[in-house]
C-alpha cells in the first residue's frame, strides 16, 4: 500500500515540473511584439495611445477661394464678398477735374474751327458765294476784314449787286460787287483779306496767283474807287462789262484745276 502511495506522489511531481518547464514557452508565445518599443508601458502591460498633431499652418489665407476645401474645418471655401467702391472727396475731385478738361479741350476746338480759314467743304462754299443766298458763318468772319464799306453782312454781296443792277443803281451795285470778288479770291487763296491792306495790294496778290483775274479785279477797283471816293457816276455799259468779266472770273475758278493755289502774301 506504501509503495503505491510512493508512486502516485512521484508521478504528481514529475507532472509539475514538465508544467512549470512548459509555461515559458507559452509566455514566449503570448509576448506583445512591441514590448521593447517607445508605445508600451511595461508596469502596466499596455500599449500607449500615439498623439498625432496637426502640422498644416494655419495662415490667413486659408479659406481663398483658390482653395477646394477650408483647412480650418473640412467646410467648402466662401468666396470673397465683392467691394464697391465708396465715395471720397478725391475721386469726385478727380472727376471734376476729368470733366474741366474735356470741356475745355471740346470749347479750344470748337473756337479753332469757327475761327478757321480751312476749307472743309471743299468744291461747295465758292458755289454758295456765286449763286446762295444766306452767308455761312466762315464767310462772316472773313467779311470783317474787308474795307469799312464791304462790310455788311446781311445779304450775299453779289446777289445784292445783281439786285442793284436790274434797279440801276450802279454806283452802290459796284461796291458790293468789289465786295463779292475779293471773298470769292480769298476763299480760293488767290489773295488773303486783312485788315490794312490797300486795293492795289489785293491786285497785286491776285496777279501773282492768276494775271488774267488780277486783270479783271483791276478793273473793277478803278471803277470803284472813281465811284466811291470820286463820286462818279458808273454808266450802265460800264457796269455790264464789269458784271461780264466778273461771270468768267466766276467760272475759271470754278473750272480751275487747282484753285487753292498760294498766292497771297
Amino acid at each position: 500500500m506504501l509503495c503505491v502511495l510512493l508512486g502516485i506522489v512521484c508521478l504528481l511531481g514529475s507532472a509539475m515540473n514538465s508544467a512549470s518547464a512548459q509555461s515559458p514557452t507559452a509566455d514566449a508565445a503570448v509576448e506583445s511584439p512591441v514590448r521593447d518599443s517607445a508605445w508600451y508601458d511595461e508596469q502596466t502591460g499596455q500599449i500607449l495611445p500615439v498623439e498625432v498633431e496637426d502640422q498644416r499652418s494655419d495662415t490667413e489665407n486659408r479659406d481663398s477661394r483658390w482653395t477646394g476645401v477650408s483647412t480650418t474645418g473640412g467646410k467648402a471655401a466662401k468666396a470673397p464678398a465683392a467691394t464697391t467702391g465708396g465715395f471720397s472727396w478725391g475721386r469726385l475731385f478727380g472727376w471734376l477735374m476729368l470733366i474741366a478738361l474735356l470741356t475745355g479741350l471740346v470749347s479750344v476746338l470748337v473756337w479753332v474751327f469757327a475761327n478757321s480759314d480751312f476749307d472743309f467743304n471743299s468744291g461747295t462754299i465758292e458755289q454758295s458765294l456765286i449763286t446762295g443766298q444766306q452767308l455761312d458763318q466762315q464767310t462772316r468772319q472773313r467779311m470783317e476784314h474787308l474795307p469799312e464799306a464791304l462790310r455788311d453782312t446781311t445779304v450775299n454781296p453779289r446777289g445784292q449787286a445783281e439786285k442793284l443792277m436790274q434797279e440801276g443803281q450802279y454806283n452802290e451795285a459796284i461796291i458790293y460787287l468789289f465786295g463779292h470778288q475779293l471773298l470769292l479770291l480769298d476763299r480760293v487763296h488767290w489773295l488773303r483779306l486783312a485788315r490794312g491792306k490797300t486795293n492795289s495790294r489785293y491786285v497785286r496778290e491776285t496777279r501773282r496767283s492768276e494775271p488774267m483775274t488780277g486783270q479783271r479785279l483791276q478793273e473793277t477797283v478803278a471803277s470803284f474807287e472813281r465811284a466811291y471816293f470820286g463820286r462818279h457816276e458808273i454808266s450802265q455799259s460800264e457796269f455790264e462789262r464789269l458784271w461780264q468779266q466778273n461771270e468768267a472770273m466766276e467760272q475759271d475758278i470754278q473750272h480751275a484745276s487747282s484753285p487753292k493755289k498760294t498766292g497771297a502774301a
